[in-house]
C-alpha cells in the first residue's frame, strides 16, 4: 500500500481490508467517504488530515472516493457525504456526517487514541480555563492578557472569544467590539449559542444605563418593592456586571408576582443567562425547572 501524501492512504476494495480491516487491529483508523463534487468533503478533508496527523502515529485516514467505489459506500451505508467512519480493533467504533469545526473534530478523534500528544486545542483549552478562573477572581487585566494569547494560538476559538467578549462587556467596551468577537464564533456550537445570549446582555446595558445606572435603580426598586420595571433593571444591571444569582433572583420574583410584565421579558431574560453560562453553573441552580413550574 502506498500513502498518496504524508498524511492519508487513498483507499479502494483491493487495498480496504489490509488498511482499514486489518490496519484497525494496532491502530485506529478513520475513512472518509468523499467526492470530488462535494462542496463540503473538500472543506472537511484538510481539517482532517491535519487533525490526524496531529494526534500521532496511533491513527491512520483512508480516504475513499464514493464514486470510484459504490461497493465500499454501500457496505458502509453511506447515504449522504462527506461521511466519516472510525475503526478499531476491527469494529466500527464512531461515525458522523458533514463537514464539522476543526475544534469538535479533534476533541471526537482524540477520544479514540488517549496516547496522543497534546495538541493547540488543549494548549488553547488551558489558556482560555486560566483566563475563566482569573476574570471570576476579579483580575481582569490577567485574564485578557490569557485571552489574547489563547486567540494568538488559534484565533477562531470560540471559547477564547466568547471569553473576550464577555470581558469587553464588563468593561463597558463599545457594541461594535462586542459584536464582532461573537461575530467570528463559529455558527452552530456551543459558544455560538452563547454568544447570542451575549449580545443580550447589550440590552441589559442600554436599559440599565437609561435608567441611570446601578445605584439609581436599586434606590428606586428600594423606595417601591413592588415596582416590576424597577426590579427589572436591577436584575439588568446585576446581570452586565457578573452578578447572575442577583440578576436570576430579581427575574424570578417578577414571574412570581408578575407574570404578564413586558410579554414575558423576565422569562426571556432567565433563558439568555441559561444559555449563556449553561445549565450546570452554580448560579443557574435549579432555576430552569422553577421556572417551568411557575410558568407552565
Amino acid at each position: 500500500m502506498e500513502a498518496s501524501s504524508a498524511s492519508y492512504i487513498d483507499v479502494d476494495s483491493t487495498n480496504f481490508e489490509q488498511v482499514v480491516l486489518q490496519g484497525s487491529q494496532e491502530k485506529v483508523v478513520v475513512v472518509d467517504f468523499w467526492a470530488e463534487w462535494c462542496g463540503p468533503c473538500k472543506t472537511l478533508g484538510p481539517i482532517l488530515e491535519d487533525v490526524v496527523t496531529a494526534l500521532g502515529p496511533g491513527i491512520v485516514l483512508a480516504k475513499v472516493d464514493v464514486d470510484a467505489n459504490q461497493d465500499l459506500a454501500q457496505a458502509f451505508r453511506v447515504q449522504s457525504i462527506p461521511a466519516v467512519k472510525v475503526l478499531k480493533g476491527g469494529q466500527l467504533v464512531d461515525e458522523f456526517t458533514g463537514a464539522v469545526p476543526r475544534e469538535q473534530l479533534e476533541e471526537r478523534l482524540r477520544q479514540h487514541v488517549p496516547d496522543a500528544p497534546d495538541g493547540a486545542i488543549e494548549e488553547t483549552a488551558d489558556l482560555v480555563d486560566a483566563a475563566r478562573v482569573q476574570l471570576e477572581m476579579g483580575d481582569v487585566a490577567s485574564a485578557e492578557r490569557l485571552y489574547d494569547e489563547a486567540l494568538r494560538e488559534n484565533a477562531e476559538n470560540g471559547a477564547a472569544l466568547l471569553g473576550l467578549a464577555r470581558l469587553r462587556l464588563l468593561q463597558d467596551a463599545d457594541e461594535a467590539v462586542i459584536r464582532e468577537l461573537v461575530g467570528r464564533i463559529e455558527e452552530g456550537s456551543t459558544e455560538w449559542a452563547q454568544g447570542k445570549a451575549l449580545l443580550t446582555h447589550l440590552e441589559f446595558r442600554g436599559s440599565c444605563e437609561s435608567a441611570g445606572g446601578a445605584q439609581a435603580c436599586a434606590a428606586r426598586l428600594q423606595s417601591a418593592p413592588d415596582d416590576s420595571e424597577a426590579r427589572y433593571l436591577v436584575g439588568c444591571c446585576a446581570a452586565v456586571e457578573g452578578d447572575y444569582e442577583t440578576a436570576l433572583r430579581q427575574w424570578f420574583s417578577i414571574i412570581e408576582t408578575d407574570r404578564g410584565f413586558r410579554d414575558g421579558a423576565a422569562k426571556d431574560a432567565m433563558v439568555s443567562v441559561f444559555h449563556l453560562l449553561g445549565r450546570q453553573h452554580p448560579a443557574v441552580g435549579d432555576y430552569p425547572q422553577r421556572l417551568y413550574r411557575t410558568l407552565y
